[in-house]
């Protein structure tokens, strides 16, 4: 039987597009081409791998869908549904199947930015490039076709050619925030982080609702050190009702940078149990439990970085204090041979910490004989 993904995806197209077969005569038909496929390619008492079995799933569905092309009804919006889901789906080749099969729909241009995007998709980027040049050439004024290009550029290393079309992109339409986000991004990996605080400042006069936009402002309020405006923008994502866990995690970073180490104690534990592996996360709060003194739940989060950084300095010389705190003086002692084969300044800087872990495992030492 067919993953149920495939199912899944066929239901979701019929929300849109509701001349296609019935539901179970293409799952029976699905599955047919299936084992059709599965007797062809894999050998027999071996069981396929999942990379093979995926493989087998999409060819199926692909020429499955690919029959049902020509008789489905279309309007030229369900037809962009349909090519959007498909290229989602990493269908490249059942998307451009489609569009061919209902090329009258489409303007001349939206047929070759459709047709760029797959081979952008597919990898060949000179056939891209050329393609979207020549939607360019039928509509100049497409700012989206303008940020296809400037993708495409991006995707080749060449970021001033990029940047270049996402700035003619709001020359063209002043008022498509996708081209201020482009730039606000683009800005902000080429870290140059004023620019692209200014640029997420215009998206944000332009849309108040894209997620992308306060990441990339928090953020590099964030690196340029400016917390104020930092903080602006947390409000601004509240105001708003926009969220998303990365906010979350700008959050706790923010609240920490201005001394609310509660606040970002509370937004960081929340990030990380959903992304328990992030380590700069982490790291971050581990400093604040620090911060707080909070010794009792510190040890966990220094042994899980000490995984990564065996020898950091910082969680060596926190972990001595948390077992210092919670008065395991064996295990004190066991970290501080490790901080002083780094850097002998930590037997001076704890001599007195040093003292009475002698003294406790003497009496203990006492006590045992």
């Amino acid at each position: 039987m067919i993953s149920t993904k495939w199912l899944e995806l066929y239901r979701y197209i019929n929300t849109h597009v509701n001349t296609l077969p019935v539901e179970r005569l293409f799952l029976e038909q699905l599955n047919d081409k299936l084992m059709f496929l599965s007797a062809q390619f894999l050998e027999k008492g071996k069981p396929p791998s999942t990379k093979q079995m995926d493989w087998l799933e999409n060819e199926a569905f692909t020429l499955m869908f690919s029959d049902i092309i020509p008789s489905v009804k279309l309007t030229s919006n369900t037809l962009s549904f349909l090519f959007e889901t498909l290229m989602a789906a990493q269908l490249c080749q059942l998307a451009i199947a489609t569009i061919n099969e209902h090329k009258p729909l489409l303007s001349d241009e939206d047929y070759k930015s459709k047709c760029g995007l797959v081979y952008q998709q597919l990898g060949d980027y000179d056939l891209a490039k050329a393609t979207f040049e020549e939607a360019i050439a039928l509509n100049d004024a497409n700012p989206m076709t303008h940020c296809h290009l400037g993708f495409n550029f991006l995707y080749q290393g060449h970021t001033e050619l990029a940047i270049e079309c996402f700035k003619y992109s709001i020359e063209v339409g002043p008022e498509f925030v996708g081209g201020y986000q482009n730039l606000a991004g683009v800005y902000y990996q080429d870290s140059d982080f004023a620019q692209a605080a200014e640029f997420a400042e215009r998206a944000f006069s332009k849309c108040t609702s894209l997620v992308s936009t306060y990441i990339t402002a928090i953020s590099s309020y964030l690196v340029l050190g400016d917390n104020d405006k930092a903080e602006c923008w947390i409000n601004r994502a509240f105001e708003h009702n926009v969220t998303s866990m990365e906010l979350v995690r700008l959050a706790g970073i923010s609240a920490h940078q201005n001394g609310r180490c509660e606040e970002a104690l509370e937004a960081l534990d929340h990030y990380l149990s959903q992304n328990p592996n992030s380590f700069d996360v982490l790291n971050i709060r581990a400093h604040v439990k620090a911060e707080l003194g909070r010794f009792g739940d510190l040890e966990a989060d220094l042994k899980q970085l000490l995984v990564f950084e065996p020898h950091d300095e910082w969680s060596l010389e926190h972990l001595f204090l948390c077992y210092f705190q919670n008065e395991q003086w064996a295990e004190a002692q066991a970290v501080m041979v490790q901080l002083n084969k780094l850097a002998a300044r930590y037997k001076i800087t704890y001599r007195e910490q040093l003292n009475t872990i002698n003294k406790k495992l003497s009496l203990d030492l006492i006590d045992l004989s």
